[in-house]
């Protein structure tokens, strides 16, 4: 198996570039040899059916499974150009706007399409716009409606003060990352019940001290380690949260790699984080509790 990026550094570095492609060379009308080079844009090439056309896919990628048996180009960020020319492609597809394949693809006629995948909304014009691209409009229309309804299937509740938290490492707490408003996990958290505490901090993916987050008192803090962990690393992180003062009953980690994967799965990650919500203390009856 190819190794492991901890997920939300790839999210970060991806997020908040903009998406774009070159009018100059035209779009193939049956891509055969396309390029992913992202693992969120793999899975949505798979979901549209397009796997038998995929040459190769980026580091990380390994879902669907079939999608991780595909050769790779190296990182979403620092793809090897080499491998990629011997590839042959007729069709480059990324997340956001990569510069450098961006240049490659010009500079060798290859056509080439990117997308943000920053917020839901993205993911929905996203999923419409590479179906477009690779003649699968009545699979991407399928697949909007399934992820429509998915969401649209998730139980409606008073919503819960949450704490987002990204990079936590066991015994440190200094160096904690959350999500503002207007990204994906931000959407998802919301959909699934939870009020973003910090919902209000105009930057997407803020840096927070102890001492903010003490004063927003969340509720509900939701670990997204992403990873599977063992025993003794998810009990130190669960350690660090009780000495800052949060209850066991009140933390949630969640170690599925889907959780910050913007795509088709968004249900499930929805999902994944409403379960988590409706289990926490803050919603549960006296009955219950």
């Amino acid at each position: 198996m190819r190794g492991r990026l901890i997920p939300w550094l790839l999210i970060l570095w991806l997020a908040g570039c903009r998406g774009g492609e070159d009018p100059a060379v035209p779009f193939p009308a049956e891509p055969s040899r396309i390029i992913c080079a992202s693992p969120a844009v793999a899975e949505i090439v798979f979901a549209l059916g397009a796997g038998g056309r995929v040459a190769a896919v980026a580091d990380f990628t390994d879902w669907p499974p079939e999608a991780a048996e595909k050769p790779c180009i190296g990182g979403a960020l620092s793809p090897s150009r080499e491998r990629i020319l011997s590839l042959r492609p007729d069709l480059i597809l990324a997340q956001g706007r990569s510069e450098a394949l961006a240049a490659l693809a010009r500079e060798h006629r290859i056509a080439f399409a990117a997308f943000p995948l920053d917020t839901l909304s993205d993911v929905r014009a996203a999923i419409a716009g590479f179906a477009a691209r690779l003649n699968a409009e009545e699979r991407g229309r399928r697949l909007l409606r399934d992820l429509d309804a998915g969401l649209a299937a998730l139980p409606r509740r008073e919503p819960v003060p949450v704490f987002i938290a990204l990079g936590h490492s066991p015994g440190d707490l200094s160096g904690l990352m959350t999500t503002g408003a207007g990204t994906f996990l931000h959407d998802i958290v919301e959909l699934a019940g939870g009020r973003n505490v910090f919902a209000d901090v105009s930057l997407p993916w803020p840096r927070i001290s102890r001492e903010s987050l003490l004063r927003r008192a969340p509720a509900l803090v939701l670990d997204l380690q992403a990873v599977a962990l063992d025993d003794t690393r998810r009990a130190a992180l669960a350690a660090d949260w009780q000495r800052l003062g949060f209850a066991p009953g009140q933390v949630r980690i969640l170690e599925e790699d889907f959780l910050l994967r913007p795509g088709p799965r968004a249900p499930l990650a929805a999902a994944r984080i409403a379960d988590a919500i409706r289990s926490s203390p803050a919603t549960l009856s006296p009955a219950e509790s």
